[in-house]
């Protein structure tokens, strides 16, 4: 009896120790969380899309604290969000300008160089030959920007084309990443003058291969009073940073190539609300 209330008693003994031990153990090696990463967390829209190049929300909120990633990295919820983010994290915020999704394509009358069967996606699309559209720069309107898109911010036109819906857009860049023509930019959403082409081919070349094809024709930035566009590697491409899209290079483009972003999203947004 008294080998047993003595095993006994030593086990409690024991078992004392190691508990004191295992909470001084627990306490000293403890992972302490920043009480700022949940606040910025509860904040967030929740998307989880990966625009802000984080593994998440959570990821993100946590780099934020850690100086790992800017206030304003969550494209989604842009500046709202951002403003939020920096009141957690006792800064300063200056607000920046909205960005949406442009794509720079509008192609008509493009010829297919062959009859692709493979898998309904741009990416493998491109890989087989380059790409079965006669255009080797255009878009190959297969769909995968849309089905990329998280929030129903982008639709397939009835001419083959993506649309963008501008009041849905977040300009996270998912669709823009998974691009393999690399025709969709994302541009701050004030400037309304986008040139929709990519090629750069030679004028002659373009103009029978796409009736919206640049020609290099330099009318854009003859008459351009900013000196905002140029004409490289035969395309003209515009600086936004000069850009006031006051339209005169929309005006004398011969081929329609540059656009008036403003007209085309009124268009867009009817044909959405009928769809």
């Amino acid at each position: 009896m008294d080998l047993i209330l003595g095993a006994a008693i030593t086990l409690s003994i024991l078992g004392m120790v190691f508990g004191i031990g295992l909470a001084i153990a627990s306490d000293k090696f403890a992972v302490k969380v920043d009480p700022r990463i949940d606040s910025i967390n509860e904040v967030l829209p929740g998307a989880n899309c990966g625009a802000c190049s984080q593994p998440g929300c959570g990821g993100f909120a946590q780099a934020v604290v850690e100086g790992k990633a800017p206030v304003s990295g969550c494209t989604v919820g842009q500046a709202a969000v951002a403003k939020l983010v920096a009141n957690i994290m006792g800064v300063k915020f200056e607000n920046r300008e909205r960005v949406i999704s442009v794509v720079m394509c509008h192609a008509r009358g493009v010829k297919d160089k062959f009859t692709y069967d493979g898998i309904q996606d741009c990416r493998a699309a491109h890989i087989v030959g380059g790409g079965f559209l006669g255009c080797d720069y255009g878009c190959l309107g297969l769909g995968t920007c849309v089905e990329a898109c998280k929030f129903e911010a982008m639709y397939m036109g009835k001419d083959g084309l993506p649309q963008v819906i501008k009041e849905r857009c977040t300009g996270c860049g998912k669709c823009a990443a998974v691009c393999p023509r690399k025709i969709i930019s994302i541009v701050p959403e004030s400037k309304m003058v986008h040139v929709r082409c990519k090629s750069l081919d030679k004028g002659a070349v373009a103009k029978k291969i796409c009736q919206d094809s640049c020609i290099a024709c330099k009318q854009c930035e003859k008459i351009c009073p900013y000196d905002a566009i140029h004409v490289q590697n035969n395309l003209a491409v515009i600086d936004y940073n000069k850009c006031t899209s006051c339209g005169k290079c929309v005006e004398v483009c011969p081929n329609h190539t540059i656009i008036n972003f403003a007209r085309e999203q009124s268009l867009a947004a009817h044909t959405a609300a009928l769809v």
